[in-house]
């Protein structure tokens, strides 16, 4: 994996999930590229591909009793080819080819990274995917037979991720303290939808000019959204906020209103709204992937009609208008402390690697 703390949500769900199975008493090896303390690192991400396969072929060496977890198929290959391990297990975070595809990859090379997909999975015993989603993604594109996978969802740093006093998180992050702020945490990328949100925002707001948008991230579309906040003249109602350290992730959720999840595609989990819902703050999400899961079980009406701009427009207006039912900070926050944490997660994903051959060994 990439271990840099600015990578996405999967790098931060593998660094978790394993420094919760140490925390367990799990012994753990875990290894990646770039610059965490929480992993061992085999090197910078910049480096060729072929120098990243050997680091991974000479570090991660099958022993008797040993289980592969593998994230990432790129980096999962050098471990398994020639090679027999007890047991391999495959954490499904997404289709690798179609997403590529879907941000313009060449055929080629979304040819070549489907058939290294395929290689990887084809090799493993067992599957864990985040949402049923996913699960049925893993089974129609690639193959897979679904007794083989399991669906566990992420968890949240529920100490991390904490409920603070929404004025004081305002005042630290230097936010308007009066008007509506609607936050959305997203890689400015194409599939994240953040067009429509912002067209939807122009929408919905044309009766309620002071609220607020804060839009936090980085991405190719960075100069591309920018320019459509200007068109729509929203320069004063809608801010980019950059990349958000991890540490100040909290502050920004705690501080909003609400937070919007506005993808249109390949959304298998949705962690973000999980970590809004951990800061007591209620989250709009649309119906993709497995972001519904994240939201079900709560009294509300959270989960979008779709994700165009009229349906995003729509529930923005109902939250506006106080016509759309969102639950209470409180109910938000029990919601992830009852099937969320880290550590029912992990003690599940334990039972998985059990099944997959792995004889556990305490530290």
């Amino acid at each position: 994996m990439h271990l840099k703390a600015s990578a996405g949500g999967v790098d931060r769900y593998f660094n978790a999930l394993n420094s919760t199975l140490a925390r367990l008493g799990v012994t753990v090896r875990a290894y990646g590229f770039g610059d965490s303390h929480k992993a061992t690192c085999l090197g910078p991400v910049n480096r060729s591909l072929m120098q990243r396969w050997k680091a991974v072929r000479e570090a991660v060496v099958p022993k008797r009793g040993k289980l592969l977890a593998s994230h990432f198929a790129l980096y999962a290959l050098p471990a398994l080819l020639g090679r027999r391990w007890d047991g391999h297990v495959v954490h499904f975070h997404g289709p690798w080819a179609s997403e590529s595809k879907r941000e313009g990859g060449r055929m080629h090379a979304v040819f070549c990274k489907r058939m290294l997909e395929r290689l990887v999975y084809h090799r493993a015993d067992r599957f864990i995917v985040l949402s049923n989603a996913f699960r049925d993604v893993l089974c129609q594109e690639y193959g897979v037979s679904p007794e083989r996978v399991h669906v566990i969802p992420g968890g949240v740093e529920v100490d991390q991720f904490q409920p603070m006093d929404v004025l004081e998180a305002r005042q630290r992050l230097v936010w308007p303290q009066k008007q509506k702020i609607i936050v959305c945490v997203r890689r400015l990328a194409r599939r994240m939808g953040l067009e429509n949100l912002i067209e939807a925002f122009a929408q919905a707001t044309a009766d309620h000019p002071d609220t607020r948008l804060m839009i936090g991230g980085q991405g190719p579309l960075r100069e591309e959204l920018e320019q459509l906040v200007l068109h729509k003249g929203l320069s004063k109602q809608v801010q980019f906020l950059g990349f958000i350290p991890e540490s100040s992730l909290s502050s920004v959720y705690a501080a909003a209103d609400l937070s919007i999840v506005p993808s249109s595609a390949l959304e298998g989990f949705g962690l973000i709204s999980l970590e809004s819902l951990a800061c007591g703050t209620p989250v709009l999400v649309t119906p993709v992937g497995g972001l519904p899961d994240t939201v079900r079980g709560l009294d509300g009406d959270l989960v979008l009609k779709g994700t165009g701009v009229d349906d995003i427009a729509a529930g923005l207006r109902g939250w506006l208008d106080g016509s759309l039912r969102v639950p209470s900070r409180e109910a938000c926050r029990e919601h992830v402390l009852h099937g969320f944490t880290w550590e029912s997660v992990a003690r599940r994903v334990c039972d998985v690697y059990r099944s997959a051959g792995w004889r556990p060994e305490h530290s």
